[in-house]
């Protein structure tokens, strides 16, 4: 794979954005109160980490798969297969979360009409 010059991290992204949501009395997010950039900006970077977890999770087990001759010869340790078994599950959680953070952000920006990025930095 030939290495991007505009390799978009969206882990980075969500992570340097979630600081910025407004958050309730109660301790929720309140999205109708956050800037509705900072929430499409959001919503994006939760879609595509989401993509990028399921496709390379998949990667993953594909590379298990044809890896399993090497598994019972020994080549490939056991130690190594639960880590990535561990690993697989944490993702899959990870990208459920992501889906269920995109979510309230579109709806709360559902007649938003600013591109990405328009709120403060």
């Amino acid at each position: 794979m030939a290495p991007h010059e505009n390799v978009s991290r969206p882990l980075r992204q969500l992570l340097l954005a979630l600081p910025r949501l407004k958050v309730a009395d109660d301790g929720r997010t309140d999205y109708d109160a956050s800037d509705p950039g900072l929430l499409v900006q959001i919503a994006e970077a939760a879609e595509v980490l989401q993509r990028v977890i399921s496709l390379g999770t998949s990667a993953v087990g594909q590379l298990m798969a044809y890896a399993s001759v090497d598994i019972d010869t020994g080549e490939f340790s056991q130690e190594a297969v639960e880590a990535l078994g561990w690993l697989l599950a944490e993702l899959g959680s990870g990208a459920a979360a992501c889906m269920e953070l995109a979510a309230p952000c579109r709806e709360a920006t559902a007649d938003f009409t600013g591109g990405a990025g328009d709120g403060p930095r």
